[in-house]
């Protein structure tokens, strides 16, 4: 919201035929309106401004603001602009301005005989920037995310909006925190994948049980895309539109791929548990053995799996309906992983052992063939 503002406008032809200088105008609007200083006072060592102004009843308006007295002088075309004076004072006597005739043929000339004088609404407060005048236009995004309003909005006011010369427009805001964690992500993110994966090679000591547990991670984003998908759509209604990709989405995939591998690495411990109890492969005597095996350490197992998985799926559950403050942060933070979880625990449940029975089955034919070698 703006605020009024007192304009006054001289019209300088007016001005010159009533004898009245623009400065002599400007002079006394600024004595009557905000004041002059004409001298000093010095107490001890402190000095305070003498300010000379006029009362509060002779300005406290734009009415009375017309009524000051300007002084002009008295010229050969003076009874030809009585006439002007006439509609402005009362009586239509010039000499009543002032209440008699001023020295040196001066005359008093009301401000409103020769300047336009009205409140316009302007800004509640005027502000500079680079010695630049500057207006901001403030304003929040609810329902969508910032980044993607931000770009729509600079197209349609590029596409709409015409701005006259020595105009511009400057777009900032919260939004640019998240421009900048974008490109921050960018490295983050593949970052933290490498890091997954050469934390579990070097637990291991094998790519091919690392490379397991990591294709846990395309079928977690699978998860936490769905839920971003449909989740809105679930909740208000089929038009809804999804959640957008914001930073803290990305955030939450992070995480989701941290707890897609955990849970991924539960099982996988179980399932080398379950061949290191036989001896290893090369003590097991068939692939219906080792069929078993992998069976015990899937299934048997199953159990301690399915507590530890439950756990972290109870204890997001609740952020996704956070409602109050921050829940604009936490739902579309909580979405991913919840999804995530729950898709790539149902895979990690179902394929990994199938994938891992596969590998060791190779490797356990292998060994077979080198074994039938040395015989030989």
């Amino acid at each position: 919201m703006g605020k009024g503002y007192l304009e006054i406008e001289i019209d300088r032809e007016k001005a010159a035929r009533f004898g009245v200088s623009v400065e002599d105008a400007q002079l006394e609007i600024e004595i009557a309106i905000g004041g002059r200083v004409v001298t000093s006072t010095v107490e001890k060592r402190e000095r305070y401004p003498v300010r000379v102004r006029y009362s509060r009843i002779e300005r406290e308006d734009e009415n009375a603001v017309r009524k000051l007295l300007v002084a002009g002088t008295r010229s050969a075309k003076m009874n030809r602009d009585t006439e002007p004076l006439n509609k402005v004072l009362p009586g239509g006597d010039i000499h009543k301005a002032g209440g008699a005739h001023l020295g040196g043929g001066l005359r008093v000339i009301p401000l409103s005989a020769f300047a336009d004088i009205r409140v316009t609404e302007g800004p509640a407060m005027i502000k500079s920037e680079n010695g630049q005048m500057m207006n901001a236009v403030t304003l929040n995004v609810r329902g969508r995310d910032m980044v993607g309003f931000i770009e729509e909005a600079r197209r349609v006011v590029e596409h709409k909006i015409n701005l006259p010369e020595g105009y511009h427009l400057e777009w900032s805001g919260e939004f640019e925190h998240q421009l900048r964690a974008a490109k921050t992500l960018l490295i983050a993110f593949p970052a933290v994948i490498l890091l997954i994966f050469l934390i579990l090679y070097f637990t291991y000591k094998d790519i091919a049980d690392a490379s397991l547990i990591m294709l846990t991670l395309p079928e977690a984003l699978a998860g936490g895309a769905f839920f971003l998908f449909f989740f809105p759509k679930i909740q208000n209604g089929w038009d809804s539109p999804p959640f957008d990709f914001s930073v803290a989405v990305w955030v939450g995939f992070i995480a989701c791929f941290g707890m897609a591998a955990e849970t991924g690495i539960i099982m996988m411990v179980y399932l080398r548990e379950a061949i290191e109890n036989r001896g290893g492969l090369e003590n097991i005597k068939s692939i219906d053995e080792l069929r078993e095996t992998v069976l015990e350490g899937a299934v048997h197992r199953l159990r301690p799996k399915l507590l530890t998985e439950g756990v972290a799926i109870l204890a997001i559950f609740p952020m996704v309906f956070s409602q109050g403050v921050g829940s604009e942060i936490l739902a579309p933070m909580a979405l991913p992983v919840l999804g995530g979880l729950l898709i790539s625990d149902e895979v990690v449940d179902l394929f990994l052992p199938v994938r891992f029975f596969w590998i060791r089955k190779a490797r356990w034919l292998k060994l077979q063939e080198q074994k039938a070698k040395n015989i030989i």
